[in-house]
């Protein structure tokens, strides 16, 4: 780390979520904390409810307030760094209990065509429904309002996959399941949503690729029509690495070998400088511009390769940017691994960066419960500032039982749970 650079650990809080309190946990508990740095581990046994804090935030920030009502508390209080603050009251949150809030709206609309002569009492009752309904809308606005940015939960690896046999489902069905919810982003088990996420991301750099190419035709004519000159930084812009990549992704059902092989000769050679060559410049370089525009695509897809590759063990991502191909290859002999012979810890990995690096293009607030599970020492140490070092994780929530978490630069990020409790 260079003088003047700010260490993992001491990164501030830049997302809008700067504190939050839980009143009455299992009845007899207050938890309070504020989001200062970028990171808060919070250290606990099993059993001292740290998964049952991370759902509570969960739930409340991602608005599905219907789930906070079968956890034992009283309220939970969200402060904001615009100033403005909520508190989610769970006596306000019976009614959303197995509904959601347009099922609860449509009972009012049929308790009030149904009970237009009802007496004062109803009339109470029902006046008294939609009060609480109207505030838990307020309550949800002003959450959405303040964190604009997406919402990641890894819940607990290893007990997902206990759960899963306990109901009698087989170690190789994991990978056909999916958890997750409309309002939230939960981890998925198994890799069949790893392997989907990287044929579609290849799929849309090669459309793109060819819908860019047809656009670029166009652009072509319209140069023959108006000759627009060829300037020195127009010809310079035009690289031998970046143009080999581009002439692969058109394909050679739109330009053959032979004439590819030309190109890059003249390319190689300067003689692309040549006033002769000035049509050809100007359609290369729109060539290129087309691969600018997909640039972001291909360094997220190098990121991810490089950081599952500090992971695996005598195994590696390889990503083919002129062909647009994603393959796990053994080291000794190059040949490929199927996503599904991996460990269930590489599995974890690979899921949990491609979460980061392949299907978010936002920043984002990431909570994620017992990180550690199926991960070997030097893994754990790994993690989390691997996490941060994306960029794009702007507000870090995790609790753990191990030491090896926060043996790095997170150490001074660690803090027991008790620290923030307060019994009755």
């Amino acid at each position: 780390m260079s003088s003047g650079e700010i260490s993992l650990g001491e990164r501030l809080n830049s997302s809008q979520l700067k504190s939050f309190a839980i009143k009455g946990l299992f009845g007899f508990k207050d938890i309070k904390s504020n989001f200062d740095k970028e990171a808060l581990i919070l250290i606990a046994e099993n059993g001292a409810g740290k998964t049952t804090i991370l759902n509570i935030l969960y739930y409340s920030i991602s608005c599905q307030f219907h789930k906070l009502s079968a956890i034992d508390f009283q309220s939970v209080v969200l402060k904001f760094a615009s100033g403005d603050s909520v508190e989610i009251k769970k006596s306000d949150l019976p009614s959303f209990n197995k509904r959601d809030r347009r099922d609860v709206e449509l009972s009012l609309l049929l308790w009030r065509s149904l009970n237009k002569e009802a007496g004062k009492t109803e009339e109470t009752e029902e006046t008294d429904k939609t009060d609480k309904t109207d505030e838990i809308n307020k309550i949800k606005t002003t959450i959405k309002q303040n964190l604009n940015k997406s919402i990641l939960y890894f819940p607990t690896y290893r007990r997902i996959e206990e759960d899963l046999k306990s109901l009698g489902y087989e170690e190789n069905r994991f990978e056909q399941l999916v958890f997750g919810d409309r309002e939230g982003k939960l981890i998925q088990f198994g890799m069949n949503d790893v392997s989907d996420k990287l044929d579609e991301i290849k799929t849309t750099i090669k459309n793109s690729a060819l819908n860019l190419f047809s656009k670029v035709t166009g652009e072509i004519l319209t140069q023959f029509v108006e000759s627009k000159p060829i300037t020195k930084e127009m010809r310079n812009s035009i690289k031998p690495d970046t143009l080999s990549i581009v002439l692969s992704r058109v394909g050679e059902e739109n330009i053959s070998l032979s004439d590819r092989q030309k190109i890059e000769q003249l390319v190689s050679t300067e003689e692309i400088n040549s006033p002769q060559h000035d049509q050809l410049v100007y359609f290369l370089l729109k060539l290129v511009d087309l691969y600018e525009q997909q640039k972001e695509k291909d360094k997220s897809i190098n990121q991810f390769a490089i950081v599952c590759n500090k992971y695996l063990n005598q195994k590696r991502i390889v990503y083919d940017e002129a062909n647009v191909e994603i393959s796990i290859l053994q080291t000794r002999d190059n040949s490929p691994i199927d996503l599904k012979n991996l460990s269930s810890g590489e599995k974890q990995i690979i899921s949990l960066f491609s979460k980061i690096y392949l299907e978010s293009s936002e920043d984002f607030i990431l909570f994620f419960d017992e990180p550690e599970l199926s991960l070997s020492i030097e893994w754990q140490r790994m993690l989390l500032p691997d996490i941060l070092k994306s960029g794009k994780c702007k507000l870090l929530l995790a609790a753990t039982h191990s030491p090896f978490i926060f043996d790095n630069e997170l150490d001074f990020n660690a803090h027991d749970l008790d620290t923030f409790v307060q019994e009755r």
